[in-house]
């Protein structure tokens, strides 16, 4: 039973991290509700650096790097050599989404575009597989593909509500 939670728990990384990361968000939030303090949009935007691209990024650097033949089974590619190349671009953006959870806000700015960039490459790379090389397979079209779409929408209405708060600051 434990190995089967673990498995299915590490299979769909990324949509626990997103999860983990609203739950969060969510919890913080309401435990500040009355009190001066970040909003929900600031408290997820850092959750979703730390953990949808921070500690994801570190993740799958560790598979494509370390278990490149697993890693390209799930995704349903061929073991190549360039999942190590890969799965260094995952620890840059990785180690750039841990950063910016203590970041300012021009950082963790920077760090959501990276982010923005790495997600929706990635979800159009991965419906290219599927229409031409007919690649459904569960790390292809599976959760990862959805969570390529889903975050960037998220990290972008953080964004755009922080950045707005901090210029009224400004003014």
């Amino acid at each position: 039973m434990i190995e089967s939670v673990i498995s299915t728990s590490l299979e769909n990384f990324s949509m626990v991290m997103l999860v983990v990361a609203i739950v969060i968000a969510i919890l913080l939030t309401w435990r500040r509700r009355g009190r001066p303090g970040n909003s929900f949009a600031d408290t997820l935007l850092g959750w979703l650096l730390l953990l949808s691209l921070g500690v994801q990024g570190i993740y799958t650097f560790v598979g494509h790097v370390f278990y490149p033949a697993y890693s390209a089974e799930m995704i349903g590619w061929e073991d190549s050599p360039f999942q190590y190349e890969v799965g260094i671009a995952d620890l840059t953006v990785g180690v750039l989404g841990v950063l910016a959870f203590w970041g300012n806000v021009s950082f963790r700015l920077a760090a959501a575009i990276a982010g923005i960039v790495w997600y929706w490459g990635d979800a159009i790379g991965h419906v290219r597989q599927m229409l031409v090389a007919n690649n459904f397979a569960p790390g292809n079209a599976g959760p990862w593909f959805w969570t390529d779409v889903v975050v960037p929408l998220l990290l972008m209405g953080c964004v755009i509500v922080v950045w707005r708060r901090q210029e009224a600051k400004q003014i």
